[in-house]
């Protein structure tokens, strides 16, 4: 509406604001010109709201506004601007802005700084509606910004290996509206220790939270606190040497939360693993529920019940991309993708919460090498789960471009988000910081500690400030407010059993196979993977997925990340169809054999199943918004689950020594024994090393030969581990694809007939990637501090796992489900 023609000033307001565009940057703001000339004025909420209305309306102008003593065209264009929101125009308000036109008076005329404050008030109360409609109070935390040289690494882990991020100084804080403003009052605070993650009980009365005292005398604990009544909060977990951290209130009264008690180390760093666990209110119970390679983090409850949290995700393939939204139900089954876990974009998406009524998240999109901020998104998995499919950016709406794919550093530019939460799908309150946070000093803000602000935001990008602090970060607010409970999903997990099942209605269904005939294939092979309790040694990869170090090696450069283990194998029917019993509590992947064994199609991320489980897929990467297509009970359904094969003796760590080199000293070394004019080396002398290797590992001779130092090649070749998180095509490469493997099957080389059981093997050992060692501690070169370092951290994993197996014996006792003596517990 224009209301040009009934008050000539307000059009030439329109005019002025035409002239006043530009990026808005608070390091063009001086203090001085909003008559803010100390900056710890800055901690009053009405000066800090102010200053960040002047950001919006006011942009680059804002060096001059109030100041000059006969123009007012800043301040009249800025005001103009904050009415064009307003809707129907306040007569009063115009009525003022006519009589300073009129009176020609300055903008350091105070009545015009009034009259602004007064025309965003109203803006300000029209804006907040929405929130204030629904609530008034809030909980949050202030602290440092989260994040070190990765996303997750917030774990500050009193022992930590190497990397430890923790700048202490915080506050547990209330935030009530009175009127337009609101008022923070601290609820708890420590200079020396820091809070952080907050979430309110669904009755509104408690706030559970995370703290951590000091740096090295403490570790990150899960508390509660009464808001309702007050006292002192009241501990859940704890335990030096563990990090309790992210908690959220479950719907069935439990508590879901990260924690580093898997004791395992990042494969390509040295930071410490965080795993989703569970326990009950009292810390009862306390259990593992994800089983994952390295972090999984932030898991919040969707309002069917489901949890999604995001997991680092990167078997088989570069680690630099992988950070998809996942979910499981909340007694740990059902651990599956939501969005993005084949694909480059996002790059990460982190603090993901549900939008209620819509099945869409509202989620932060940030980079790999990136602290806990970046660039705000709505996911709608129901218009796709990969790439920019069903991502929509938003404050402001703008569409997503296909540039974005492969950014290890994405939404690191400009204005920031983090920690958003909805209120519909059109407003939502976030930390934001509208500038970059982390180029040093701004208004005060100290580098690393402090330029996020709590906001009231729509999904243009309007916006309100609602609390902030020159000196730390305000974060993660969550209204203190009663809310409808998630549905209540009886657990299926029967702790007394030690497997679960795995059901595929039919494998060529879906993408992954695409292309292959129908009785191409004839098994499928379950493979666990093993992961690393320190971090000792080092060597590197490279591909089309990234680059990375590699801690405690176990393979040559570009090879498996992560020890195997080969579970077993079970047949395919004819109709596709298989059906087939696993271990719980164990991270499984699948790989698809022809009828040589080798290779088809390999899932390059891991599954599990909780004790009791029955998990089942339609087919090989099939859609999952699709209903799976009707037809009779298959075959394998009609058999019931079988049990898998082992591969030629007990389930071990896949071990190049152990497994290849015997056949090589068997079969090969009469020619290939490294005599000068000879073929080249099987020979297993170890000893060896790499080009450029610091691994600690004594590699062999024949591998070295093999693996020409982790280079797939014609002879052996593998996937390369820092293979494309997309979807790859069948016989992409491995065993099929490989000359030594395919010349020993056909018995041409210089006619060698190697039985079954050694091309098995052969083909095994370059579909799972050429690993070296069968754990982690074969073949290591290490000094007696450094095996005493890695014990350390073992022990300190088997105690946990031990004091875990008794945590699962009261769960079955105290609730009602009496232990079966001849049953394992897992």
């Amino acid at each position: 509406m224009n209301y040009s023609h009934s008050f000539p000033w307000f059009s030439w307001l329109f005019l002025c604001a035409a002239l006043s565009a530009g990026e808005s940057d608070p390091s063009s703001i001086r203090a001085g010109s909003l008559g803010l000339a100390d900056p710890s004025v800055l901690d009053d909420g009405k000066a800090a709201v102010l200053r960040d209305w002047l950001l919006q309306d006011c942009k680059d102008q804002a060096d001059g506004i109030f100041t000059h003593a006969t123009s007012s065209e800043i301040e009249a264009a800025t005001i103009s601007k904050a009415l064009q929101e307003c809707g129907k125009i306040d007569a009063a308000l115009l009525n003022e802005g006519k009589k300073l036109v009129d009176q020609k008076a300055g903008g350091k005329d105070p009545r015009w700084k009034a009259l602004y404050v007064k025309v965003c008030e109203k803006r300000r109360a029209m804006r907040l509606k929405p929130m204030t409609d629904k609530w008034k109070r809030f909980v949050f935390a202030k602290h440092y910004n989260l994040g070190g040289s990765h996303y997750a690494y917030t774990e500050g882990q009193s022992d930590a290996q190497a990397e430890r991020q923790f700048s202490p100084g915080s506050a547990l804080c209330t935030l009530e509206m009175d009127g337009v403003y609101a008022k923070v009052k601290p609820l708890l605070s420590d200079d020396k220790g820091v809070f952080r993650n907050p979430d309110v009980s669904f009755d509104g009365k408690r706030v559970l939270f995370s703290f951590k005292a000091s740096d090295r005398q403490d570790d990150y604990h899960l508390y509660e606190l009464d808001v309702a009544k007050g006292g002192k909060p009241r501990p859940i977990t704890s335990g030096l040497g563990f990090a309790d951290y992210e908690g959220c209130y479950l719907p069935n009264g439990d508590i879901i939360f990260n924690s580093t008690r898997c004791v395992q180390t990042v494969d390509c760093w040295w930071t410490e693993v965080s795993n989703i666990y569970t326990c009950d209110v009292n810390g009862r119970y306390l259990r593992r529920l994800g089983f994952d390679q390295v972090h999984t983090s932030f898991p919040t409850v969707l309002d069917d019940g489901r949890v999604i949290y995001t997991r680092w995700d990167y078997n088989d393939r570069g680690q630099m991309y992988p950070q998809p939204l996942f979910q499981m139900y909340p007694d740990g089954t059902n651990q599956t993708e939501f969005y993005g876990n084949n694909s480059w974009f996002p790059t990460t998406i982190i603090h993901a919460r549900g939008i209620s009524g819509t099945g869409k998240v509202l989620a932060v999109l940030n980079g790999h090498h990136t602290a806990q901020g970046g660039k705000l998104a709505i996911i709608d998995p129901s218009r796709g789960r990969q790439e920019t499919s069903g991502v929509q950016l938003i404050a402001p709406v703008r569409p997503c471009h296909d540039a974005n794919r492969g950014i290890d550093g994405y939404g690191q530019d400009g204005d920031r988000f983090q920690f958003p939460y909805p209120i519909d799908e059109k407003h939502f309150l976030v930390s934001y910081a509208p500038f970059n946070p982390y180029t040093g000093n701004v208004n005060g803000a100290q580098y690393g500690r402090a330029g996020f602000g709590i906001y009231f935001m729509d999904i243009d990008g309007h916006r309100e400030l609602l609390a902030w602090d020159r000196t730390m970060s305000c974060n993660q607010i969550i209204p203190v407010a009663a809310r409808p409970v998630p549905h209540v999903r009886p657990s299926m997990v029967d702790y007394r059993k030690p497997t679960g099942t795995f059901y595929v209605q039919d494998v060529y269904l879906g993408p992954g196979l695409q292309g292959v005939p129908r009785g191409t294939i004839k098994s499928l092979r379950v493979v666990s993977i093993d992961y690393r309790a320190a971090g000792i040694g080092s060597n590197s990869n490279g591909g089309v997925g990234g680059g990375a170090m590699v801690s405690t090696p176990i393979s040559i450069n570009n090879g498996s990340w992560d020890v195997k283990r080969i579970i077993g194998t079970v047949p395919v029917d004819a109709d596709g169809s298989v059906y087939f019993t696993a271990p719980a509590r164990t991270p499984v992947y699948f790989q698809l054999l022809d009828d040589k064994n080798c290779v088809v199609q390999s899932m390059r991320t891991w599954a599990t199943l909780m004790p009791g489980e029955n998990a089942a897929c339609i087919g090989c990467h099939e859609n999952k918004d699709q209903a799976p297509p009707a037809a009779k009970a298959t075959s394998a359904l009609r058999k019931g689950p079988k049990a898998l094969t082992p591969f030629y003796g007990p389930v071990r760590g896949f071990s190049y020594p152990k497994e290849i080199q015997p056949i090589w000293d068997k079969f090969c070394i009469s020619c290939h024994n490294g005599a000068p004019g000879k073929a080249s080396s099987l020979l297993g002398r170890e000893g060896q090393r790499g080009k450029g290797d610091n691994s600690l590992r004594q590699w062999s001779e024949s591998y070295l030969t093999l693996t020409r130092n982790g280079t797939p090649n014609e002879m052996v070749n593998w996937l390369n581990v820092q293979s494309a998180p997309p979807m790859l095509s069948p016989y992409v490469g491995g065993a099929a694809k490989s000359k030594v493997f395919a010349m020993l099957a056909d018995g041409s080389h210089y006619k060698t007939k190697l039985p079954r059981e050694a091309l098995d093997k052969i083909a095994c050992w370059i579909d799972l990637l050429v690993p070296y060692c069968g754990d982690y501690t074969e073949a290591a070169s290490w000094s007696p501090d450094e095996q005493a370092r890695y014990k350390r951290f073992m022990d300190k994993r088997q105690g946990m796992e031990m004091q875990e197996i008794k945590n699962i014996r009261q769960l079955i006792a105290e609730r009602g489900v009496k232990t079966e003596k001849s049953k394992k517990i897992p």
